[in-house]
């Protein structure tokens, strides 16, 4: 009887001792770049610049400074969030990016990236949210002319909040 009454004892402190415990596995995040930032076609006037501000909201540009706005494609950026339904994320921008005129050594700085949600930001009950991003782009005086395109990317941090 003392065998019994022992096993049923610690077989009653594993339960209680592991009973308390939980683990919680979510999905994994997924994300995928639905479209890129296209700021158009700008030129700096002689001796001056300026910048083109992208909207996360739409696509539309303000441009400030001494820049000739020449049209082209302009759109935010896209990214499609997927993970665990109706969870919220937390989404981080780099302060800055780099975009390069092919393999030269010219380059323009994006900064002030902005998204169209503010953190933490709800996925919907089928786990995913699209975030919008806009961004500056800073011409330079007498920059040089051509197609200026990211070096890789720029990484976009999200987590579970």
């Amino acid at each position: 009887m003392n065998a019994v009454l022992s096993r049923l004892l610690a077989a009653a402190i594993l339960v209680t001792l592991f009973h308390g415990q939980s683990a919680l596995a979510q999905a994994p995040l997924v994300l995928e770049w639905r479209t890129k930032m296209k700021f158009g076609k700008v030129a700096p006037e002689t001796g001056a610049g300026g910048t083109v501000v992208l909207s996360p909201n739409a696509n539309t540009t303000t441009i400030t400074g001494s820049l000739t706005d020449f049209g082209g494609t302009i759109r935010r950026g896209k990214l499609k969030i997927t993970g665990e339904p109706k969870t919220f994320v937390i989404v981080t921008a780099p302060s800055s990016f780099t975009l390069r005129k092919g393999s030269s050594s010219h380059t323009m700085t994006v900064t002030n990236i902005t998204m169209n949600f503010t953190n933490p930001i709800k996925l919907n009950k089928n786990g995913i949210k699209n975030v919008q991003f806009g961004a500056t782009l800073t011409v330079a005086p007498n920059q040089r002319k051509g197609s200026y395109n990211d070096e890789g990317g720029f990484i976009i941090d999200v987590v579970y909040q």
